[in-house]
Order: C-alpha cells, then structure tokens, then sequence
C-alpha cells in the first residue's frame, strides 16, 4: 500500500513520493483510519475500499483525494452502530500508531427514511503525537479542523474484491481493478441523469488502459450489472454522444495539478476509452 505506516517515516516517504511533507501527515491519517477499518472484525468483513483512492494506494499511484470511499456489503448497516464499530477501532489503533482519532461528524445522504442509494458522510478528526494543542483536543471529546473525510455507501453494488495486506499484519477488502474501471464508466453514463461532471473518471480509465491488461469480459459484465441496478441504460452510441464528452471535459485541465506521475490530455484520454469500449461486449 503507498502510504506511510510509520510516524517515523513520513519525511522519508514524502522525499521518495515526491510530495510535500504536510501531505504525507496525511496520508499516514488516511492510513490510521484503514488500519482501524481492518482492525476492527466487523468493519473488515462489511467495507469495500474503493474509488480514486483504491486506485492510487493500491492499483496505480498517480493521484489523490481526500475522501476515503467504502461500500458496506451490509446493506442494513445503521448509522449509529458504524459510529460505535469506527469510534472504539480508533481509539485502539490510535494508542498503537499515534494517530489521536474520533469521529466527529457523520449524516446521512439523502436524508430520511426509505432511501435506496444511502451514503453515510463523515469526518474523523485526527492529530499525529507531535500535535498536542489536537491531540489534547481530541481526548476531550472535541472537534479539530484536521480531518480526514470518509463516504461509505450503501446498496452499491459490488462485483469483485481482493484482499489487500495493509502493513504485513492487516489486511483491506479492495475493489479489483476492472470492479473500478467498471464503475466508473457507469459514473460517466450517469453524467447525464445525475447532472455531474466526471472528468477525474476520464482520466483514471485511460491511466489504468495505459498501464495494465484488464479482463474485458469481466468489466463488461460488471458494467452492465452495476448500471441494472441503477437503472442506466448501457451501450456503445451512449458513451459517444457529445454531451459525455462535454461534461466529462470540463474542468479536465485542472487535474494536471493533482497529478503525480502522468497526466494524458483529454482527446487523448477519450479517445482510449471509446476505443476500449469498443472492445466490449456491450449492447451497440
């Protein structure tokens, strides 16, 4: 996994990532916070790591968010028991990696009662040991303005895993590599219906087409059954139609910035994924 697992090595890892060293503070919270997701017996059967993030500690280091995303394969999952399962695996991993944490936000998107698609919105505040004014902060129960945002959904649907040790004693269930590509070409095709912009999506695919041999029959398959359930109608003519491209090209320039490795400009990028798409096994 491409995060520091250490306190004592965050600067080291920073000078071999080539980001900066406050980034890679960071990265070692993200890391505490999917060191207690797997340490915790419950969380670690139920969550799915997935998304940029997935890709980028996981898959193909390349570019970051702030966001850890999950899908629960426990669709019934409640909110408060999620709080408690994340809040006591905290505490236990804090005391052995130095990294204070609470959760200290999490709501319900949508809100309400009988919602199908449910993403539970949350923050963990955290403090590294060397932060006291924090730290102390956090062990009273308060909130503090270092944060690492988490999403985890619900009903999503979820074709394929990996395990993935963390740090040599802990292990993640990690969506696969086509799981993703998978996914993310349904984001693209809910662009639309959704009114979304997805251009880090475009960008994402074509670095994963560059870099790797996929299974073609299994993102086809995934595809198709992850857009049945969301009711999106999957098919060649709908990713060439010229208001995807639109959408997926605005704001694309502004993710060259982000980037840590390769950034493919947008023709080039779009063009990899109507030509893969091509390949698939799909509906015309």
């Amino acid at each position: 996994m491409n995060l520091p697992t250490a306190f004592d090595v965050i600067a080291e890892w920073a000078s071999l990532n080539k980001v900066p060293v406050h980034e890679a503070r960071f990265r070692f919270a993200q890391y505490a916070v999917l060191r207690a997701i797997a340490d915790s017996r419950s969380l670690s059967a139920s969550l799915v790591f997935k998304g940029g993030n997935a890709l980028d500690f996981i898959w193909e280091p390349n570019r970051s968010t702030k966001d850890l995303d999950s899908s629960a394969r426990e669709n019934g999952l409640q909110m408060p028991e999620l709080k408690r399962l994340l809040g006591d695996s905290l505490s236990r991993v804090g005391r052995l990696t130095g990294v204070f944490c609470r959760v200290q936000h999490m709501e319900q998107r949508p809100p309400g009662e009988h919602k199908t698609f449910i993403t539970f919105v949350g923050k963990v505040g955290y403090a590294l040991r060397d932060d006291r004014k924090n730290r102390e902060r956090i062990l009273q129960g308060r909130d503090v303005s270092t944060v690492v945002p988490l999403d985890i959904s619900l009903n999503e649907l979820i074709c394929a895993t990996e395990n993935i040790d963390l740090d040599g004693t802990h292990s993640l269930q990690v969506c696969t590599l086509e799981d993703i590509v998978a996914e993310k070409l349904r984001a693209l095709l809910q662009q639309i219906p959704r009114n979304r912009l997805r251009c880090q999506d475009v960008l994402d695919i074509a670095l994963i087409l560059a870099q790797r041999q996929l299974d073609e029959g299994s993102i086809a398959a995934y595809l198709l059954q992850k857009a049945s359930v969301r009711n999106v109608q999957v098919a060649k003519k709908a990713f060439r139609e010229d208001e995807i491209r639109r959408r997926a090209s605005e704001n694309y320039a502004d993710l060259q910035v982000t980037v840590r490795k390769t950034f493919i400009p947008f023709e080039e990028a779009f063009s990899k994924i109507i030509n893969f798409i091509e390949r698939l096994n799909i509906p015309e």
